[in-house]
């Protein structure tokens, strides 16, 4: 079932698989001519460079994750609830080369649960089981040097400070500022993460939005703490928020025909500007300036964050990953394997190219590349860099032996292999 995106409003849900329309039989002088013009845009699409590889080389069960230019390989655990040794990695400059150890260093244990940030000059590890709270290890990025170690999963903010995120029994505030280079505490709240909302700023965030199940919603700012703004109380039957542009969009199970009511507040005073219905199979997301609606029956509606007036309609695709200036790359759900992808105009709605069937790989910046990858039947994974601004899907290689689970950092690119083992590519522009 579709769900409103109202975390951090990015459009990352997944709906269930739509049916498809049906495809009309051409004439063979048609069907000819479709060929050739596929053949024309594979020839466009083949790659000018090859990407430069490197082999990680890690023992069973370790976990690698990229960040910032640079390899993280995580080894298992030596006991429950432990440590782990993570060793960086600098990565070649060019083909040939191989990964240099930069440091090593013990990390916050747990399976599921490695990830990596790099920040004002710090790497952030965090480890932790599934179900129990997370831990965070800050570690000077040059040496490895650990600085601190408390609870709490990492969100970075604007002028190098740092929340922690509280999760499962933790008795502590949910919600903690700290001082990034000593860890020192700048402020606390006790709210969980179903009660709050990020106002990013590129990859960092600048306000916090608490929504405590008691008393008036808060506008914070998160470096300080200090809280700038109050206002109505949290609605009954409250699902979750979110923050699009400078609107607080607060979720409520009270919509008609058990669907669910978005009540829009404007941010700088949270007064009440709009309410939305939405039926149980849709959802709300941002799309670039505007607010996008999608759902299996009637696609991706466009309104205007102002008015929440309809603004276009495209009844073809049902969710967008990601806007790129007045470009949007919208998907719908192929019948079986990867997503169909398009190019839509934002201002319109109107689809500008069809790029076929991809699997986007997850990154981790809003503003990063964007890349996808589909199986051949070699058997081998195809690279492509998906560009809204072009509206093109420009392909880079063809991976051998590459089982998938593949995420990207700049152009970085992690997948793992079919041995088990993870492989890097650092991706042609």
């Amino acid at each position: 079932m579709a769900v409103i995106d109202l975390g951090e409003l990015r459009g990352d849900v997944t709906p269930g698989p739509p049916p498809r329309p049906s495809l009309a039989v051409g004439r063979p002088l048609r069907v000819a001519l479709a060929g050739a013009v596929a053949l024309l845009t594979l020839a466009s699409s083949a790659p000018v460079a090859r990407p430069v590889p490197a082999v990680v080389v890690a023992r069973p069960g370790a976990e690698v994750r990229v960040a910032g230019g640079r390899l993280y390989v995580a080894d298992p655990e030596t006991s429950w609830g432990g440590t782990r040794e993570v060793t960086a990695y600098a990565t070649p400059a060019g083909a040939g080369g191989a990964l240099r150890p930069l440091w090593r260093t013990s990390a916050p244990g747990g399976e599921g649960r490695f990830g990596v940030q790099e920040h004002g000059g710090f790497v952030l590890i965090t480890g932790g089981r599934d179900g129990g709270g997370a831990e965070t290890a800050a570690l000077d990025a040059a040496t490895g040097r650990q600085r601190w170690r408390q609870p709490g999963y990492p969100v970075p903010t604007v002028g190098g400070g740092l929340l922690l995120l509280m999760q499962g029994d933790e008795t502590t505030a949910g919600l903690r500022g700290v001082d990034l280079p000593s860890g020192r505490l700048r402020w606390s709240a006790s709210v969980d993460q179903g009660r709050m909302a990020y106002r990013h700023r590129g990859a960092e965030v600048d306000q916090v939005v608490l929504i405590p199940e008691s008393g008036r919603i808060e506008v914070r700012d998160a470096g300080s703490g200090e809280v700038l703004l109050t206002g109505d109380s949290r609605p009954a039957g409250y699902q979750g928020a979110g923050l699009a542009g400078d609107l607080l969009l607060v979720r409520a199970a009270n919509g008609v025909a058990g669907g669910d009511r978005v009540t829009a507040y404007g941010l700088d005073a949270l007064d009440r500007r709009w309410e939305l219905d939405l039926s149980p199979n849709e959802y709300l997301a941002e799309c670039g300036h505007l607010l996008c609606v999608g759902g299996r029956e009637a696609g991706l509606s466009a309104l205007d964050p102002a008015t929440h007036r309809p603004r276009w309609v495209n009844p073809r695709w049902q969710w967008i990953f990601a806007a790129r200036g007045d470009r949007l790359l919208a998907a719908s759900r192929a019948r079986v394997g990867d997503m169909e992808l398009a190019v839509l105009d934002a201002a319109t709605g109107r689809t500008v190219a069809e790029l076929g069937g991809w699997d986007p790989v997850p990154n981790q910046g809003p503003d990063e590349p964007l890349f996808g990858t589909r199986r051949t039947r070699e058997g081998g994974l195809l690279v492509a860099e998906l560009d809204p601004a072009r509206a093109v899907a420009r392909w880079l290689d063809v991976l051998p032996d590459v089982m998938g689970e593949c995420f990207s950092s700049g152009r970085d690119l992690l997948c793992r292999r079919q041995s088990g083992a993870y492989g890097w590519w650092r991706l042609p522009r």
